[in-house]
């Protein structure tokens, strides 16, 4: 095997990689509440080589491996709509349960609505969860929202935004999913009516990035390039 030719292929997947994450990242830097996602990577020396028989024979590597995609849960800027019906969850952890006719998911996407039931909804149509599990209907009147998430109108508490915590995985649209998501007890998120949580990822940074990994690949290419000119100028003085 030609170490040096499967190393730049390494490269080149991974800025390959990279590049969609940071594409995505960028595509999705004006949606409300956006978390950026990010590549987690192996030692590029971590993996060792070994013998026919599974014996250790070096350490070099060869080339680098991601181990994992994460979500950054850094809260973007606090935006003021002067709506009602926006709010923000002020912290970088909690999410608002919604529930959909795909069944319950959960969002920080705090751009809502009323349904034709009069039930608090988000954005893409989702029932906003209560504390006690159920919708939040509220009748006709100026609609306020506590700090603690507790919904009123005309000094009448309706229901209070349940906010949970756990580890979520993206499945679309600004919603998650959890195995593990919590009711937060006693949260002070300091839920803002009136304002939006914007996108967290930084333009500048995403695009500086993407410049740097577009060279990266580059130079892998020419790497595999130059190490498959070489194997071909050996064959050929070989089989002379």
């Amino acid at each position: 095997m030609e170490r040096g030719l499967y190393t730049a292929a390494a490269g080149m997947s991974i800025a390959d990689q990279w590049i969609s994450t940071i594409s995505c990242n960028l595509a999705n830097a004006s949606t409300t509440a956006y978390k950026k996602d990010m590549l987690v990577f192996n030692e590029a020396f971590e993996r060792q080589l070994s013998s026919d028989d599974g014996t250790k024979i070096g350490g070099l590597g060869a080339g680098p491996a991601s181990w994992d995609l994460i979500t950054v849960w850094e809260h973007g800027a606090i935006n003021p709509t002067g709506s009602p019906f926006d709010l923000a969850i002020g912290s970088n952890e909690g999410l608002m349960k919604v529930r959909t006719p795909k069944g319950d998911f959960y969002t920080r996407n705090g751009s809502l609505a009323l349904n034709m039931n009069g039930e608090l909804v988000t954005s893409m149509g989702g029932v906003i969860l209560g504390k006690n599990g159920s919708p939040i209907k509220v009748p006709p009147g100026q609609m306020v929202i506590a700090n603690d998430g507790t919904v009123s109108v005309k000094g009448k508490d309706l229901g209070q935004i349940a906010i949970f915590k756990g580890t979520f995985a993206k499945a679309g649209d600004g919603r998650y999913t959890s195995e593990d998501a919590t009711e937060m007890e006693g949260f002070e998120a300091k839920i803002q009516q009136g304002f939006l949580e914007g996108s967290n990822v930084n333009v500048v940074e995403e695009m500086i990035a993407m410049i740097k990994l577009n060279r990266a690949f580059e130079l892998a290419q020419k790497s595999a390039q130059s190490h498959d000119d070489s194997t071909e100028r050996l064959i050929g003085i070989l089989g002379r």
